[in-house]
Order: C-alpha cells, then structure tokens, then sequence
C-alpha cells in the first residue's frame, strides 16, 4: 500500500468511524425507541427502578431479544455486603448461558471502538461498553453535559448515514447522535473519561427459549445454587443486612462532616444497590411461587409470597433509610434505627422464607 492510499484510507476512516452499512444486534433490526419492549422491572412504580446500570442493560437486553429477564435474578439471593459497600448486583454468566443461551465474556478493543462495534454488530452479536454519561442525552438533568461519570451501555441499531445509534441505558432505549455519538463510541471518546473502556461480547448466535415449565426448572436449580453460596447461611452467623446497617450507623457522623456530594456516592454504593437487591430477590420468589402453583414441585409457593413480601418490605426501608442517610448529610438529625431495623428485618425473613421454601433451611 503507498503512503498515498494509506493516508487516504485514514481520512475515510475518520470520516466515517462506523462504517457505511445499517446494522443491529440479532432479533433487533426493527427496534426503535419507542416500540421497544419494557420489563415489569422496570415499571416506574418500582421503589429502585432504574437499578445499576449493569444489571439494566441485562433487563432491557433479555427484553429486547424477546426473552423473560425475571429467571436470570438468582445472584440477588447471593449478594454480600463487602464491608464498604453492598456487592454491585450483577446476573452471573453461568446463568446467563444456562437460561438464555447467551454466552458472554470480555472483549479486548486493540482496534478504534467503531470498528469493533461494526465488527460485532455485523455478526448481529451485542457489546456492553463502559462509556461516559457525560455524553448520554438520556442523563439530561444527572449527568448529560454536567457530570463525567462511567456507565454501561449496548448499542442495539447502528445507522451511520443518519449518524443514529440506538441504545440501552437505565430503564430504556434511547438515540445517539451527532457529537454525542462521536464522543461515546467514535474517536471523541478517546479524550474522554472513559478512553479505553471496559467491553463484554455478548454472542447472540445461540440464544435459545427454552419452554416455561423448563426456563423454571433451570431456574429453581440456579437459585438453589445462589442461596447455597449466601453469605450469613449457616447457623449463627451474622446476614449482610445486618452488617449494612451496622456500618451505616458507624458511618453517620462522616456523612455529616462530608455533606451531600459524599452522601450521592455513599448511599449509591449502600442503600441504593441493597435496595434494588431486595426489590428484585422479591420478583424471583414471586416468579419461582407461580411456577410452583403451576407445576408438580417440591417447593412451597405460600412461603415464596410470604418470602417476596419481605423482601419488599427491605426494599421499601432501604429506600426510607436512604432519605435519613440524606438528612444525616445535610447536618440534621438522621433517625435511623427504624428504617434500619425494618431493612434488617425483611431481607433476613426473607431469606429464611425462601430458604426454607427451596428445602434448603436449618
């Protein structure tokens, strides 16, 4: 190649960093903003809707590709507070490959990130990709042309000649465009917070669905395996719940010294994620007592409600326990033994209930 068609080859690139051909993840060809399909976990009426960013790609993901998001919650049962913060809630890929057929693994980008993308989407397969939501018009108010701060997202439907990308981010599909998508995924996003970003292939190819009675039984076993691994499962120990609160109370009085920009970030990496947590282990149990009253089983479905709704009585106290952290931030008195006993109290209940319900109790 002379030093002519190199340079040439070059400029087309950087002209256009996407390519020329429309192209989607497989099964989301027709997808627009606003006929795709919602999750009833993303209902605005749920106390932690959006949830993590990570876990809302998976919701919107599962959904888009016509598939049920409810049966891949089992890592909620699993969770652990890590003694700064409760565990970032993510569907293990064990379980996504499993129930979905979808396998999933990290993805090394030794090329521009527009490459790798139409590389990816070419095959029909997905990308979940670390970006700066400083640049996400979905944000606006938050973070979209007021914060950098780093946030996952998939491109679904990449149209080059009318410069638009749609995309999944919190609790919905949403539009790329112009500089916004040059500074995201094209070579804007070098210079940026996030230049080299953390990237997931997710292989399409091999979806399957599988049919209700098995997707539930699969199901029942991968939650059976969570709670095995649960932290605070044997006797006399002490739950994650309880150890939360506890460092929440240790916590009081450098929140009130550090004010509310700490506190956004505190009660995000505590409160927020224990709360969806809980919100979420409460759409399993509920999920896991229909199939039981459905299906020959040895599960006891009675004890799944009772188990669903204390779990939603943990996610509503996280949710009131995050308002007196908010208090305690900005110098008043923060009451909290409330809200942190009734948090304490469901998650633990639930667990023992759903435990119980899955013959797995002491």
């Amino acid at each position: 190649m002379t030093a002519l068609t190199e340079s040439t080859g070059a400029a087309v690139a950087a002209e256009a960093p996407f390519g020329t051909e429309v192209l989607a993840v497989r099964g989301c060809e027709s997808l627009t903003a606003a006929n795709a399909p919602r999750s009833v976990l993303h209902d605005p009426a749920e106390p932690w809707s959006p949830t993590n960013c990570y876990m809302d790609v998976w919701i919107g993901l599962t959904a888009a590709l016509g598939l049920d998001p409810v049966p891949m919650l089992g890592a909620a049962f699993s969770a652990d507070f890590l003694g700064d913060q409760w565990e970032f809630l993510k569907p293990r890929q064990e379980d996504l490959e499993v129930l979905y057929g979808l396998a999933v693994g990290e993805y090394d980008t030794w090329r521009p990130l527009g490459e790798h993308l139409q590389l990816a989407m070419s095959r029909g397969d997905a990308l979940i990709v670390e970006v700066d939501a400083f640049h996400l018009p979905d944000t606006e108010g938050v973070s979209y042309g007021l914060e950098h701060t780093k946030t996952s997202i998939v491109p679904l439907r990449l149209d080059p000649a009318a410069g638009e990308l749609l995309y999944l981010h919190n609790d919905g599909v949403h539009v790329l465009s112009g500089e916004d998508l040059e500074n995201t995924l094209g070579p804007g996003a070098r210079s940026g917070r996030v230049p080299y970003p953390y990237v997931e292939l997710v292989r399409v190819a091999g979806v399957r669905r599988l049919e209700p009675r098995q997707l539930w039984q699969h199901t029942v076993e991968l939650v059976r395996d969570h709670l095995r691994r649960a932290p605070g499962s044997s006797a006399g120990s002490e739950g994650p719940a309880q150890r939360l609160v506890t460092a929440i109370r240790e916590h009081l009085p450098v929140l009130a010294e550090r004010g509310m920009d700490y506190f956004h970030l505190y009660s995000f990496a505590t409160t927020r994620q224990a709360g969806l947590t809980a919100g979420l282990a409460a759409h399993a149990c509920r999920y896991l007592a229909a199939g039981a009253a459905r299906w020959p089983s040895d599960l006891d479905a009675e004890l799944l409600i009772e188990a669903a709704e204390s779990f939603d009585a943990a996610a509503g106290a996280a949710k009131t326990l995050q308002f007196q952290l908010a208090r305690a931030a900005r110098g008043r008195t923060a009451r909290v033994d409330t809200s942190a006993d009734a948090f304490v109290a469901g998650h633990t209940a639930g667990m023992v209930a759903v435990r119980e319900a899955l013959g797995l109790g002491e």
